[in-house]
């Protein structure tokens, strides 16, 4: 009982975004209101497994397992170039990424145990599909322009869809993933044929009007590759046909973020790429630690003394791979790229999500990002049940 109230709690408060954010220290230390749930499951599935679900999970995570642990070494052997506080929140968003893998380690054992945990799994996120759905509606039509928070490090986007993610990156990113899980286990999520069409149509339209190209070409290629491998060639033509249309059709009233052609993010992020390998070419092996960028770009000048900590771009690089490469080096890097693959292999749905969000991941930070950390191993749990609810 206690496990799914926090469940429905948990995907409750995930559709709020951005809004159940809490800020330390000039927003050095973000933790969002849901995460304080995702704890409190895994203290609860601690105090019933103990150590259990990391001893089996080792076994069949070995890859991750290493990753996690170079990723710790590397802040280790940075530590005397930072400061103790530098130190400090580069530790505590790193133990951020032991909490969603941890989440995803002990829910696995735990459905395992209690297949029938599953229903409560995909009721708690079918809760954060409707209230995303709304509150995207909500945002699209009565708050449309992010400029007036321009103050707190947001882009200014405007007549764009970015939800309560305050984001088109990261809400796209949402969107699709959506739509890609929604493609694979709708019939077990939604039982009724026409709701689920319309929430299929309703994420589809989304990603349109975020007006996110890296977002609509990574979606047609995981979409051609998907109806192609199934040879589905004339539905992928429709989709095709459909995706443009609605691209042409779609309101674009004022301002450069609806401009397809605009040429302006395209630079500002090869000169995001460049500088990214600029700085890893200075310690190519072992790299800074994680999350130290922000406190890295602030030694070499990068970004201004006066409001570094409030940028968000100022924490990352335009590309999750980049930031590995910076953070853990060519070896941490390497081990990044093991473990999506065995994350890709986990299931048929994971090969697609794992492809769809590691090619954002070129143009944006979207696979470190917590929303996209907890959706996807959200996700992948769901992604191996049966319709009666049981891992094969």
């Amino acid at each position: 009982m206690l496990l799914t109230i926090l469940t429905y709690l948990t995907f409750s408060l995930f559709s709020f975004g951005q809004l159940g954010r809490i800020s330390f220290f000039d927003q050095q230390i973000n933790i969002y209101l849901y995460e304080t749930l995702v704890l409190s499951v895994l203290l609860v599935l601690f105090v019933r497994y103990g150590l259990q679900p990391i001893k089996d999970s080792l076994k069949k995570f070995i890859l991750v397992y290493l990753f996690l642990l170079f990723l710790f070494v590397s802040i280790l052997f940075g530590v005397r170039n930072f400061k103790p506080f530098e130190n400090l929140v580069g530790l505590l968003y790193f133990l951020r990424l032991l909490l969603y893998f941890g989440y995803f380690f002990y829910l696995l054992h735990h459905i395992k145990r209690q297949p029938q945990f599953g229903k409560i799994l995909t009721k708690g996120l079918l809760i954060f599909i409707v209230l995303t759905a709304i509150s995207s509606i909500l945002q699209y039509f009565f708050y449309p322009d992010l400029r007036n928070l321009l103050y707190a490090g947001w882009d200014p986007h405007l007549y764009r869809l970015f939800g309560t993610f305050f984001d088109t990156s990261i809400a796209g990113a949402v969107y699709g993933v959506l739509l890609v899980f929604l493609n694979f286990r709708a019939k077990e999520v939604i039982k009724n044929k026409y709701t689920r069409y319309l929430f299929l149509a309703i994420f589809f339209i989304f990603i349109i009007l975020t007006y996110n190209r890296s977002l609509y070409a990574v979606f047609l290629t995981v979409s051609a590759l998907f109806f192609l491998k199934k040879h589905l060639y004339y539905h992928f033509l429709r989709l095709l046909v459909l995706f443009v249309l609605l691209v042409i059709l779609a309101p674009k009233p004022f301002g450069e973020g609806v401009n397809l052609a605009r040429t302006f993010s395209i630079e500002s992020r090869i000169d995001d790429y460049r500088t990214a390998i600029k700085i890893w070419q200075k310690k190519p092996l072992l790299g800074y630690g994680y999350n130290r960028i922000r406190y890295l770009k602030r030694q070499m000048n990068i970004i201004e003394e006066v409001g570094f900590n409030i940028t968000h771009s100022g924490a990352s690089f335009h590309s999750s791979f980049l930031v590995v490469l910076v953070s853990a080096g060519v070896l941490g890097f390497s081990f990044f790229i093991l473990t999506l693959i065995q994350l890709a292999m986990f299931s048929e749905f994971n090969k697609y999500i794992v492809l769809f969000l590691g090619l954002l991941s070129f143009a944006d930070n979207i696979f470190l990002h917590p929303f996209i950390l907890f959706l996807f191993f959200s996700l992948t749990l769901l992604s191996r049940l049966t319709p009666s609810h049981k891992l094969r």
